[in-house]
């Protein structure tokens, strides 16, 4: 399975997988794609060149009468190209345009419904207190029973309230000109636990709150992170394990990911490309390493100043 508007190339320039979108907007017959993507390139001296990994990663292909016809996003790898095709017709393109918006309000409605969770999860928690009071009062064994299972419902509600309480700083953190990265880091690694269990990966997180404080828009740092953690996510092996910590060194923060090695889904590369750019405009960089067994992924940004 591939994304929309994508194209997979291996290293020899032949065409693994592809999206009927792809061809499409690139004008090329679904009955041959590698033929037709060099035909193209054979005609167009940029394209060539950007196939074969000069100049930047983006490039905007021109159409009958020399009007930008669509925009070529380029994601390099070790076992060849991800080509995303985006159309041009306003700022991104049409499509690119509505998953933003759409990642916007999906944002917005997700964390009012947590606040209208949050709620009536109090409420039940100041009941629950009443009720023991009352049930303190007696004596028996009914009381004792009726205790257990007080305290018992009062930790559940407890612990809902915590996953509430992490999708928020997460989702929908509060504006200001800096961040607790280990808070960020450890509440967006558990928020990926139930899906990480599914996976059976063994997830941790070792960054200490409060500890470390980056510079930057934390609403986007937060996007980040999420991104780079379903990627490791989907990249490590089932029975695996995949680590977070976070440290501070000079002027810098960093957020790192260790997990295991599997086989890489091209389907998803793409979203390292954007944490790249995200991490650059944001004044940092993004940084990956790996072994035969260990891959690790680093996001660096610069330390919080005090006012």
């Amino acid at each position: 399975m591939i994304a929309d508007g994508s194209a997979f190339l291996d290293r020899a320039g032949r065409v693994l997988a592809v999206d009927g979108t792809f061809l499409a907007l690139l004008r090329i017959p679904s009955g041959g794609a590698t033929d037709g993507l060099r035909r193209r390139a054979t005609r167009d001296q940029a394209l060539a060149a950007f196939l074969a990994g000069d100049g930047p990663d983006a490039l905007r292909l021109a159409g009958e009468g020399g009007a930008p016809d669509c925009e070529l996003v380029r994601v390099a790898g070790e076992a060849g190209l991800l080509l995303r095709a985006l159309p041009i017709e306003d700022g991104l393109g049409a499509p690119a345009s509505e998953y933003a918006m759409q990642a916007v309000l999906l944002a917005r409605l997700a964390g009012s419904l947590a606040h209208e969770v949050k709620n009536p999860l109090n409420a039940m928690a100041l009941q629950l207190a009443l009720l023991g009071d009352k049930i303190g009062a007696e004596s028996g064994a009914l009381a004792t029973a009726c205790a257990s299972n007080l305290a018992s419902l009062k930790n559940q509600i407890g612990r809902v309230n915590e996953v509430v309480r992490r999708y928020l700083d997460v989702a929908d953190p509060p504006s200001s000109g800096g961040f607790d990265a280990g808070s960020l880091l450890c509440d967006a690694t558990q928020l990926l636990g139930h899906e990480a269990r599914r996976r059976r990966v063994a997830v941790a997180c070792e960054a200490q709150p409060g500890a470390v404080r980056a510079a930057g828009d934390p609403a986007r740092a937060a996007r980040l992170v999420l991104g780079l953690l379903w990627r490791a996510l989907v990249g490590t092996p089932e029975g695996g394990r995949l680590l977070t910590h976070a440290s501070i060194a000079g002027g810098e923060v960093t957020m790192a990911i260790e997990h295991g090695r599997a086989w890489a889904d091209p389907s998803q590369a793409w979203m390292d490309g954007v944490v790249a750019a995200g991490a650059r405009e944001m004044g940092g960089r993004l940084d990956e390493t790996s072994d035969e067994d260990t891959v690790r992924v680093a996001l660096t940004l610069p330390k919080e100043r005090p006012l």
